[in-house]
């Protein structure tokens, strides 16, 4: 007579749960390793030999010629943190931009230096029609930020 194996319940579950968590890990290193490229999302795009993701858009006379300030706020897990962005814009192409940090938390300060100082050559050149950007050099909830200066600056620049 065979005699089949029996598993606890218990133990099958652990087993389920260990493969759960295995599974898991895999893929939130996967999107770890596709995050921590600079790109910027938008919505007609193309691809560019870099990596970065660029607007199609050909309609750049929905924006005046300037340059356009405006502050963008985010929520950090130290609380809600800003930034400064300035923009000028021609022929509905941004052609310069500053960044001014302004966190109050330790990491924030880190996070916004360093999309600080990589987030510029993803916009200079670019056209300002649904333009964003999403991870920046691992910062990730400074890009909100952005987004939201930038959509200030977008209705404020509007013809």
């Amino acid at each position: 007579m065979e005699q089949k194996l029996k598993i606890h319940p218990a133990v099958a579950a652990l087993i389920v749960i260990v493969l759960i968590g295995i599974v898991t890990s895999v893929v939130i290193i996967v999107n770890s390793a596709n995050n921590n490229k600079a790109v910027t999302d938008t919505v007609p795009t193309s691809r560019s030999e870099n990596g970065t993701t660029t607007v199609d858009s050909t309609d750049t006379s929905d924006y005046k010629d300037g340059t356009y300030s405006a502050t963008g706020s985010y929520l950090s897990p130290g609380g809600r943190e800003s930034v400064a962005l300035t923009v000028t814009i021609k022929d509905g192409v941004i052609t310069d931009t500053t960044f001014e940090a302004d966190a109050s938390a330790a990491d924030s300060r880190q996070y916004q230096a360093q999309f600080a100082d990589n987030y510029k050559a993803l916009v200079v050149g670019k056209k300002i029609n649904g333009l964003s950007l999403s991870r920046v050099a691992g910062s990730s909830l400074t890009s909100n930020g952005f987004n939201d200066a930038l959509d200030e600056i977008r209705d404020d620049a509007r013809a």
